[in-house]
């Protein structure tokens, strides 16, 4: 769920991050010379694969080698699957001392994190004992960050208050990184809102700027999503005091955005104020265009759209601008890579006397809209909404 909010600068450090995990996988690298160092219960199930006729029984002497390997941990991971308690137990007590070092193993994590899975309350409680001392270390990794937020999903309560207790000692630096800050984020899922304290203190204490952080962003709208606003206040505040950097913000966009879906109805009147004061700068602005459009559709058809009906009306009247104008707003936004998609937003939201002056000014324009490539668009969205 990190897709929304991650902006741009999101995508391409997932790609860059798959590309490091495919540069080291056992398929890309030729790996027949390490075959003897191999015992030889591994390189049967490396020949046999997750068929094989060997038992969990016969793997326990094997366990710690055949979870640090490509094939022989997915057969762990299957046969784990099916195991009686006694069994789990067996493995369990193999893996629990070294289950720092396989958290961040890119093949261990995958048993570790099955534990979490299938394990019964007492072993994740007992996990989770032992990965506390290196918990911040292993947030901040490509393959512990899995771990940590497996473990966050799927622990009772007390061990998620533990975990918080060792995540809170550098929560900015988790929230920074590209792999901690899904463990945050995970936190403000997973945990009951009054045990997430130490993250919006954290957040607080810079909002505006951890609202335009690559990975900062993410938390914000989060936070925004799973929190009750009298928790949020000193954030919501931060953030409503500086809405016009932070539309224009490549990251700061998405969290204006998010308080126009998930705000209270004051929150979103402020905002929709800012966005009319701004209104030509926003719409001609490759990430704040989106914040107008946001705004548009959330005083249109939104939950509280009713009572942002004086909003809407100032901000529609604001871009058609007096019928005696005769460069109005929606003029300058009409020829604008960006701002025509406001204006083909306003076409299918417009109604009663608004839409009648929209068409008119349109109309007006009708040459310009011709002659130029963006402005085929508008006449299209005017076809479609009947309007020509």
């Amino acid at each position: 769920g990190d897709a929304k909010g991650g902006g741009k600068g999101g995508r391409k450090a997932n790609r860059q991050k798959g590309a490091k995990d495919r540069a080291v996988s056992p398929d890309a690298v030729g790996d027949d010379e390490d075959d003897a160092t191999r015992s030889e219960a591994l390189k049967q199930v490396r020949r046999e694969g997750t068929k094989s006729t060997m038992t969990l029984r016969e793997a326990i002497p094997h366990v710690l080698e055949f979870a640090r390997d490509h094939y022989a941990s997915r057969f762990l991971q299957s046969k784990l699957d099916e195991a009686d308690d006694e069994e789990k137990q067996a493995v369990f007590d193999v893996i629990k001392p070294h289950a720092a070092t396989l958290a961040n193993d890119q093949f261990g994590n995958f048993v570790i994190q099955k534990y979490f899975e299938i394990g019964n309350v007492e072993q994740r409680k007992e996990l989770v004992q032992v990965l506390f001392p290196k918990l911040l270390v292993l947030a901040n990794e490509a393959h512990g960050c899995r771990v940590v937020q497996k473990a966050i999903q799927h622990v009772p309560r007390e061990s998620q208050l533990l975990m918080a207790q060792k995540l809170k000692e550098d929560v900015v630096s988790c929230i920074e990184s590209m792999h901690g800050n899904h463990v945050i984020q995970k936190c403000v899922e997973q945990m009951p809102p009054d045990s997430v304290t130490f993250i919006i203190q954290a957040v607080e204490a810079e909002a505006q700027r951890m609202a335009s952080h690559m990975y900062g962003c993410r938390v914000v709208q989060r936070l925004l999503e799973h929190c009750a606003s009298h928790q949020l206040q000193n954030m919501l505040d931060q953030i409503l005091g500086s809405i016009d950097k932070l539309a224009t913000d490549p990251y700061g966009n998405y969290v204006v955005q998010h308080m126009l879906e998930h705000g209270r109805v004051e929150d979103k009147r402020r905002t929709l104020c800012v966005v009319e004061h701004n209104i030509v700068e926003f719409s001609k602005h490759k990430c704040s265009s989106n914040v107008v459009e946001k705004a548009l559709e959330i005083a249109t058809i939104g939950e509280h759209a009713a009572q942002l009906e004086a909003e809407r009306s100032k901000l529609m009247f604001k871009v058609i601008g007096d019928v005696n104008d005769p460069n109005p707003p929606l003029r300058q936004m009409m020829d604008d890579r960006f701002g025509n998609f406001i204006v083909q937003r306003m076409i299918e939201h417009a109604r009663g006397a608004e839409r009648d002056r929209l068409r008119t000014v349109l109309q007006q324009s009708m040459d310009q809209l011709q002659s130029s490539s963006h402005g085929k668009h508008i006449l299209n969205a005017l076809k479609k909404e009947s309007m020509v």
